[in-house]
């Protein structure tokens, strides 16, 4: 994050404390600042491959990057570049948490991954409690036991994707759009043995939980609807073209095992694929 400042009233900010604390490549700190006006500034590292997060817990926050300004209620958390200058202003001074995370910790594309910046978590998200209550042990205990960083650092990559799905909820006709390019792009895989969900994730630069909850949305899930696409155009072709053999029509379509493709196909349809023709 590059060199940082205190601005304030000099007397006052000498007695600011802070408790540090660094786990596998996690870095958390509490800082306890005066009862008056002051702001962090920071200058950046154009080579960063970390994000910041901080929150004020006493007071309001008002955080600027790159030319945007968000005011913060207590509590509140927001991620930011550690690339980009910054500014933190604390008009009542306070208790405030911030630390810096390695940007492979968030399952989604970099460039997703620049549309969750600056937009704020309210406190009372689920998620981002359990999320504190991992960094809060980190800077009151730290890791002594064997193998004790690495629980810890993965704890925060199971907690992360849940926390950053209430940055990537839409409103119904976004959720829609974004449904709609998804099925587009599975009915280009199904032939495809090894698509998967989080194939899918990937393309689009969202976590597979998101995907999940579109189509939960839908009233169905992800697995159930690469199913039914892959029974619905096996049946297509098996009534179209009567000369081939099922089971090469099977693998076409995606299906590795021709007993499990039978028996979908007749929970589906109600008949085996042979008597379809």
């Amino acid at each position: 994050m590059g060199a940082v400042s205190l601005e304030g009233d000099g007397n006052a900010l000498s007695s600011t404390r802070g408790i540090y604390c660094e786990v596998a490549r996690l870095r958390m700190m509490t800082c306890y600042f005066p009862r008056c006006g002051l702001a962090v500034r920071g200058e950046g590292e154009t080579s960063a491959d970390r994000l910041l997060m901080v929150r004020s817990m006493e007071g309001p926050l008002v955080v600027r990057q790159a030319g945007r300004v968000l005011d913060l209620e207590p509590g509140a958390l927001v991620f930011l570049s550690a690339g980009a200058p910054f500014e933190w202003r604390l008009a009542q001074g306070g208790r405030i948490d911030c630390g810096s995370v390695p940007m492979h910790y968030f399952p989604v594309t970099k460039r997703a991954l620049e549309r969750l910046l600056m937009r704020p978590i309210p406190r009372a998200h689920p998620p981002l409690k359990l999320l504190i209550t991992h960094a809060a042990y980190l800077l009151m205990r730290g890791a002594h036991a064997p193998g004790e960083a690495e629980m810890i650092a993965a704890h925060f990559r199971q907690v992360l994707p849940m926390v950053i799905d209430y940055l990537q909820d839409d409103d119904e006709d976004r959720a829609a759009a974004h449904l709609a390019s998804i099925k587009t792009f599975i009915e280009s895989r199904l032939s495809d043995a090894q698509f998967d969900l989080a194939s899918v994730a990937a393309k689009f630069g969202v976590t597979p939980r998101y995907v999940q909850k579109l189509f939960q949305r839908a009233g169905t899930t992800f697995s159930r609807y690469v199913l039914e696409r892959r029974l619905e155009t096996a049946r297509l072709l098996i009534v179209r073209q009567a000369d081939r053999p099922i089971s090469a029509i099977a693998y076409e379509i995606g299906f590795g095992d021709l007993s499990y493709f039978n028996r979908a196909f007749r929970q589906r349809f109600g008949t085996t694929p042979s008597a379809m023709r």
